[in-house]
């Protein structure tokens, strides 16, 4: 069971009543926009103007912009009465062995787990297993300024960024934190059988749900922290695309310019994508595997995205730079993690742009280039390498199990994920 009703109001106040009963789905939240701005790049690109005159996909959007996850919210609204160490315990337990070994499992948590444990029938596991390994090659060798970029990227909006600056997320520690246990969701995708029931990517991608769920059902009992006229849902399901589905949108580009068919490849990275979406919640709409309707999605949650610039951002994009992810203290390892900061302040300047990136606190030096040369030139020559060796006699097999057992010492120095949230520490909207 997912989400494929194009009525999400109606959906979302069925499922949990308790977290949507008492919102207003009906407003459209200053966030959310339907004409473009004079200043926009893409104020006068056609396919845009014509998204946004169709006035049913237009009403399409805000909902998606008012959705979260009501199937996990549903759950999450139950964790003050369960408690957390009970709450986390059924998720644990159903995550790793499925809901029917959780005792007294409440009700919300059965509808949740179904939602996952449920396969949808476009599931194409061959796609998966062959991406995955792709993926886990690529793993091994690329370093954590991709993560930490892709991170920085949600903060350039301060409708997007608001959930990170309230929750607490302004420390290297707690910026650190997130970057873990995202980044170990994604790793863990990669390796074999990761994504299947159970799976440590499974298990995974449910207490990220439940987590999420947990941040946005406490907001939203916090008016005094949460403006729900202004920002609506947090963590809606329109600012996940970015984080879950980016590279689909690229390859879809690259697609609908050669005849709009991906490649093999390609469609193995699409299905795996998809897949991990739809473990994560996401509505049908996000997880197409249509080039077209993935650009057009891609285009509608930009287009109708109001843009905001908010100065604590800076805060945000100083913490995940420099937050240390290493768990050793030597002079190696702080040499790694300063090749790895000038590099990802090389990568943000050239995706956003000088003056942005350096609206956004970020002041790239030319040096920084060296480091990004110096971090990735090794990345691509070993990458290369191994991609050639994989087709010599029996080198699959062995780069394969390569890639493995790079990815896992990776994880390791991750440390254990929590995947928690502390409302107490949660600052106001408008420190």
């Amino acid at each position: 069971m997912g989400y494929s009703s194009r009525n999400i109001s109606e959906l979302q106040k069925s499922i949990s009543p308790t977290v949507y009963g008492p919102l207003d789905l009906d407003i459209t939240p200053e966030r959310f926009r339907t004409e473009l701005g004079a200043n926009s790049i893409k104020a006068n690109d056609k396919r845009i103007q014509a998204l946004l005159a169709d006035q049913e996909k237009v009403e399409f959007f805000r909902q998606l912009t008012l959705m979260g996850d009501p199937l996990a919210d549903a759950f999450a609204a139950l964790i003050p009465k369960l408690g957390f160490p009970a709450a986390r315990a059924m998720i644990d337990q159903a995550a790793a062995h499925g809901v029917a070994s959780v005792k007294n499992a409440p009700q919300a948590l059965i509808d949740l787990m179904a939602s996952v444990e449920n396969e949808p029938d476009w599931v194409d596991w061959k796609l998966i297993d062959r991406a995955t390994e792709d993926a886990r090659l690529l793993g091994a060798f690329a370093g954590d300024a991709i993560m930490r970029v892709a991170f920085m990227m949600t903060y350039v909006n301060g409708y997007q960024g608001l959930p990170m600056v309230i929750t607490g997320a302004l420390t290297g520690e707690s910026a650190a934190k997130r970057m873990k246990e995202t980044t170990s969701t994604f790793k863990l995708a990669t390796l074999p059988g990761a994504l299947r029931k159970g799976g440590e990517a499974y298990q995974s991608a449910v207490k990220v749900r439940v987590m999420h769920a947990m941040v946005r059902t406490n907001l939203l009992k916090r008016p005094q922290q949460w403006d729900y006229p202004v920002y609506g849902v947090p963590i809606p399901q329109v600012d996940q695309m970015g984080a879950a589905l980016g590279f689909n949108y690229i390859m879809s580009l690259q697609a609908l310019k050669k005849g709009g068919r991906f490649s093999k490849s390609q469609r193995a990275a699409v299905e795996q994508a998809r897949y991990l979406a739809h473990l994560l919640g996401m509505h049908d709409q996000f997880l197409s595997a249509d080039p077209k309707q993935i650009v057009e999605t891609w285009q509608m949650c930009q287009a109708t995205l109001r843009h905001k610039f908010d100065p604590r951002g800076k805060d945000l994009n100083t913490a995940t730079i420099n937050a240390y992810r290493l768990q050793g203290k030597g002079t190696l390892d702080k040499l790694l993690h300063n090749l790895d900061v000038q590099a990802s302040r090389f990568i943000y300047t050239q995706l956003v742009g000088k003056r942005t990136a350096e609206e956004m606190g970020i002041h790239s030096t030319p040096t920084d280039a060296l480091s990004f040369v110096a971090e990735f030139a090794p990345i691509g020559v070993g990458f290369g390498a191994m991609s050639l060796l994989k087709k010599v006699p029996g080198g699959r097999k062995w780069v394969d199990a390569f890639a493995i057992k790079q990815v896992k010492k990776q994880l390791q120095t991750y440390g254990e994920a929590e995947y928690k949230t502390d409302a107490t520490q949660y600052k106001s909207e408008a420190a």
